[in-house]
């Protein structure tokens, strides 16, 4: 890794914020619908970022801007397979560019207990709008009372060993060199439980205690090995056996999102360094409507 470029506290401690606000956001909302599915996390996880997308300068005479871009759909009709969301870190000097790396996501949400995999249904893309006018019988389902718990056995349903898109992942990796991050979606703590439909006013746990965490693919794959293929993980079992760095208390089920953001990621001990505009390994990412991303954001750093 390239030493780290020195961004000053007032930066920093902005950034920090606006990435914890949006663990906040995002956990909370798995935690109040646990039924939600992973791609409308992902467009929350997005949308946060329009509310500070102004250009910011500090007293420091530094200027940060957050940018986003949100393609969405065609993960059904493409070979979307890598990531979900991509990260653009664009460092400059009185406007003219210094380094700029990327960091993928893949995300995979916790599934409560007593709900099975059930997103990526062709069938609901072909329907269109249509799905939401739903049978009477569908209708009586949804309003008959239903608890939803979160444990440590509950799993990352769509997280699965052997299948192709683990796979890919892997061989992504080996092919660029660029490292890849599956971002977890949690809700705000575990254990917790809620019923739906929701009566009254509920206590929703307003500090996020776990939330969204950031693993590497290889720390997951090496955590995975042993376990036979169609293995999905549980959140106690990535507590429990995950190594190095999430060994430590404070990242036992991976790093919190604005910690892997700004103190991993911003300080180049994560992500990948591009060689130039044309990196083959970006190029298939981001520069292509085919590309594996669904979703991406930029953070410029301009320093005077």
């Amino acid at each position: 890794m390239a030493p780290p470029i020195p961004i000053p506290t007032d930066v920093r401690e902005w950034l920090r914020g606006v990435f914890a606000e949006c663990n906040q956001r995002v956990s909370r909302t798995i935690t109040q619908i646990p039924t939600t599915y992973e791609t409308a996390l992902d467009m929350t996880f997005i949308q946060h970022f329009l509310g500070v997308s102004a250009p910011h300068r500090f007293p420091s005479g530094w200027v940060a801007d957050i940018s986003t871009h949100f393609l969405g759909g065609g993960r059904h009709y493409f070979n979307w397979e890598v990531a979900d969301i991509g990260v653009l870190v664009i460092y400059r000097q009185r406007g003219k560019v210094l380094r700029s790396k990327i960091a993928l996501l893949q995300s995979k949400r916790l599934y409560p207990n007593e709900l099975e995999w059930d997103e990526d249904n062709d069938l609901n893309y072909a329907r269109g709008f249509g799905r939401l006018f739903q049978q009477d019988d569908d209708w009586d389902a949804v309003t008959a009372p239903r608890n939803f718990g979160f444990s440590d056995q509950s799993k990352y349903k769509a997280l699965v060993t052997g299948v192709k898109q683990y796979d890919v992942i892997a061989e992504y990796e080996e092919k660029y060199k660029i490292p890849i991050y599956y971002l977890l979606y949690n809700p705000l703590q575990i254990p917790f439980s809620v019923t739906l439909p929701i009566s009254g006013a509920v206590d929703y746990a307003p500090e996020c205690r776990v939330g969204c965490r950031v693993i590497p693919a290889k720390d997951l794959r090496g955590l995975l090995a042993s376990r036979p293929l169609g293995h999905s993980p549980a959140f106690g079992e990535i507590c429990n056996d995950l190594l190095g760095p999430f060994a430590e208390e404070q990242h036992t089920a991976g790093w919190r999102l604005e910690h892997f953001l700004v103190d991993s990621l911003l300080n180049c001990e994560t992500g990948y360094i591009a060689k130039s505009r044309a990196d083959a390994g970006l190029d298939a990412v981001f520069n292509r409507r085919t590309g594996p991303i669904s979703a991406a954001f930029s953070i410029t750093l301009d320093a005077p």
